[in-house]
């Protein structure tokens, strides 16, 4: 079985530079269709309506589930949709959004679509995938784990003894995985800058060297958490808060000027998220199968990781407010080109969700 890396795709901190200074020289495809002016109503698809989107991806994540089922399925098939996807890094995948060489990302919102926003690169928010739900404290979930001998029990571990402790995050405490740290530790009057962030550890590295002591948390990605629940010294400690997380599709203008092309992807993706991930999708047999291939894991992996949810709408309702929140903590760490927030709203297009729920399904 080969495991998966870590859910954000967010890149280090170094590849932040990098990649700002190459968006920089790309700009966007030339050309200007109108496309942007138009409406939810203006832009329904049709049954003829066709086309190629190309993604790219880092790996099959449970998060990208109703992406993945779409192909896996056929359903783009069927729709005269021809989805092709890219297996890249996301830090590595977003010049070739802004070159149009690539339609868009799978991916998590990140301190660089910030400064692709700064440098006035079209890409566009259009998408969340999964919503996080409230779960129980000491939940095993995909997040931030530590040891029974650091912070104490599951349900009420003390996140003020990790100050000062090793901390692993999966980009090196940028993007979402280092806000939701910051997040917990400040609820006990602590922040990221309290910890000492080892180099990014992912996948089976982060859970090796947080058994052994080489860190005191770090961040177990899925399915991995299913592996970290076995060890009872392991207790998870910090995850996704209720509501979106980040997980987007962000599309660049070589998709944005294909409008009704972009509202038909949405619909298949709701179809096959209705049919396939309604409830838990874990107790359906099919529904694993079907996971288990393209997520390119064992079946037992599917029934045994944490449940996800995923709304058939795809409603873009609470992006702009994760957007400012992340804006901010990027500002804070000295993770963006400029001092001042950029108004987010200006990152996020919400036509392309609401025409998906509003127009006539044009899939069967």
């Amino acid at each position: 079985m080969r495991r998966v890396p870590a859910r954000s795709a967010t890149g280090t901190a170094a590849a932040l530079l990098v990649l700002s200074g190459t968006l920089a020289a790309c700009g966007s495809p030339a050309g200007d269709s109108g496309a942007d002016k138009k409406s939810a109503a203006e832009i329904c698809p049709t049954a003829d309506t066709k086309g190629t989107i190309k993604i790219g991806m880092s790996s099959p994540l449970a998060v990208f589930a109703p992406l993945l089922l779409g192909i896996e399925t056929g359903a783009f098939s069927a729709a005269g949709i021809d989805v092709k996807i890219e297996k890249i890094p996301s830090a590595e995948s977003l010049p070739l959004v802004a070159r149009g060489q690539l339609d868009a990302q799978m991916t998590s919102l990140s301190s660089s679509h910030f400064n692709t926003l700064k440098d006035g690169v079209n890409v566009r928010w259009i998408m969340p995938m999964d919503k996080q739900q409230q779960i129980p404290a000491g939940t095993p979930v995909p997040g931030y784990w530590s040891r029974k001998n650091v912070v104490g029990s599951a349900t009420s571990p003390d996140l003020s003894k990790l100050k000062g402790a090793t901390v692993s995050t999966p980009t090196g405490g940028t993007g979402v995985s280092g806000l939701i740290l910051d997040n917990a530790l400040s609820k006990v009057g602590l922040g990221i800058k309290d910890v000492k962030l080892s180099a990014p550890l992912v996948g089976p590295d982060a859970l090796n060297a947080l058994a052994n002591g080489a860190v005191s948390a770090a961040w177990i990605s899925a399915p991995l958490e299913v592996e970290a629940a076995k060890d009872p010294d392991l207790v998870p400690i910090a995850g996704y808060a209720p509501g979106v997380t980040g997980t987007a599709i962000m599309a660049g203008r070589t998709l944005l000027d294909r409008p009704e092309v972009a509202v038909k992807f949405i619909q298949v993706l709701s179809k096959v998220t209705k049919q396939h991930l309604s409830g838990d999708y874990r107790q359906n047999p099919n529904s694993v199968r079907l996971l288990a291939a393209a997520e390119e894991v064992k079946e037992s992996t599917i029934k045994d990781s944490a449940l996800l949810v995923f709304d058939p709408t795809f409603t873009m309702d609470g992006t702009e407010k994760f957007a400012d929140d992340l804006q901010a903590f990027a500002l804070k760490r000295g993770e963006l080109e400029y001092d001042k927030p950029l108004d987010s709203a200006n990152l996020i297009d919400t036509r392309f969700t609401k025409a998906a729920a509003s127009c006539t399904p044009a899939v069967k």
